[in-house]
């Protein structure tokens, strides 16, 4: 399949499948993405391809990069090595996203663009790998980026030609040298892991994404290429709809753009397979008071779920006269006998192992977080454990 063929799959899929087609059409005449050739990244295959506006900045024109615009993109991707993007272009690259700008960057781009330019976040291990071809796991298949990508990769028509791996996997190639990504922000989000590449080079993340600044800037970085030359065309697929999806998501959000599932929309993990863990959505808490799900087995027939006796607690009282109660965040003493770094954070799942700043607690469950993590969890509203809204 040529890329034309590829992209142009793509675009039809989201516009019949995914109920995309507002969306691609606002990305078709508003959206501009800049792309930044790279002598692994080739990144002059696909740009004319993906619907929207694109230019590229070729590899022999690279001191063009200083003098750039960067204002005018949604979307800047700068393709691995990224080592011959000229150093004076990296305050303007810093500057474009703390604006609100989102970058991508491809392999070797952790080294030379993201730590310089962006440190603390995620770095090279220092491990190199093989020329290989990996299977990898989604983690957050509703994330933005990932939107569509399981249940399309797990129609019948990919699973004969790839057998190797399961219905909801797909095959990522690494380049000879590829550098794995190790995290060091908890506010950093793994996307798409491989467990082969955390068993023979020590970590596991493929696509990860953090902010930046206060103004939605964004930072999306993988492993390897966004162009694979290798990999199947499962992976291929799967990389389209990822790079696509991200142009997307920053064009609605600055239009303003709503999207909803289609009634063709359909995932394999509402459906688990037998073994496979299913993936739990809470229903509004509205609905939980009129009908709480019934639990089947074990002590979840009493605390599960809400209702008017356990619903509240925290600083509030716990009196139950309300749906949601409200808990006191406190900072956590690390030399108190209640608190050990291996605890697990209940925003983003990592332990404190590494972690030099502050340390915070909900006073009603005793959930703890990051710094970064308690920030985000008090903007999205609640407690993550205990549903309880937070308090300063």
């Amino acid at each position: 399949m040529s890329y034309k063929d590829l992209y142009s799959e793509v675009k039809k899929r989201k516009m019949e499948a995914l109920n995309k087609k507002d969306v691609v059409k606002a990305v078709e005449k508003h959206g501009k993405m800049l792309f930044i050739d790279g002598k692994f990244e080739k990144a002059k295959k696909i740009y004319k391809e993906i619907y929207g506006n694109h230019d590229l900045i070729k590899r022999k024109n690279l001191s063009d990069v200083v003098a750039t615009d960067f204002s005018k993109y949604d979307v800047v991707l700068v393709g691995c090595p990224g080592n011959n993007v000229p150093t004076a272009a990296h305050p303007k690259i810093r500057d474009y996203v703390a604006k609100g700008g989102w970058l991508i960057t491809t392999d070797w781009c952790i080294r030379s663009i993201v730590e310089p330019i962006f440190p603390g976040y995620i770095r090279w291990n220092e491990a190199r790998t093989d020329d290989a071809v990996v299977a990898c796991q989604v983690l957050e298949p509703s994330h933005p980026f990932l939107e569509g990508v399981v249940s399309e990769i797990s129609q019948n028509k990919w699973q004969k030609h790839t057998h190797k791996t399961k219905a909801e996997e797909f095959r990522w190639w690494l380049e000879n040298r590829s550098f794995p990504i190790q995290v060091l922000n908890p506010s950093v989000r793994v996307l798409i892991k491989s467990f082969e590449i955390q068993k023979k080079w020590g970590e596991a993340p493929v696509l990860v994404e953090f902010n930046y600044g206060n103004m939605g800037g964004k930072i999306i970085h993988m492993i390897s290429h966004a162009v694979l030359q290798k990999g199947g065309k499962k992976g291929q697929y799967a990389s389209a709809l990822i790079l696509t999806n991200i142009l997307d998501e920053k064009v609605s959000n600055r239009m303003g753009l709503k999207k909803s599932a289609g009634p063709q929309y359909t995932s394999n993990w509402e459906s688990p397979q037998q073994g496979q863990q299913p993936q739990y959505t809470q229903p509004p808490l509205e609905d939980q008071w009129v009908a709480p799900p019934q639990p089947t087995t074990g002590q979840g027939a009493q605390g599960n779920y809400v209702t008017p006796s356990n619903v509240g607690g925290g600083s509030s009282g716990g009196t139950g006269a309300g749906l949601t109660g409200t808990a006191q965040i406190q900072e956590v003493n690390p030399s108190s006998g209640n608190f050990s770094y291996g605890d697990k954070c209940a925003y983003c799942g990592y332990d404190f192992g590494d972690f030099t700043g502050k340390i915070y607690r909900c006073s009603s469950c005793g959930a703890v977080y990051h710094e970064n993590c308690i920030n985000q969890t008090v903007n999205e509203g609640v407690c993550k454990k205990c549903n309880n809204i937070l308090l300063w």
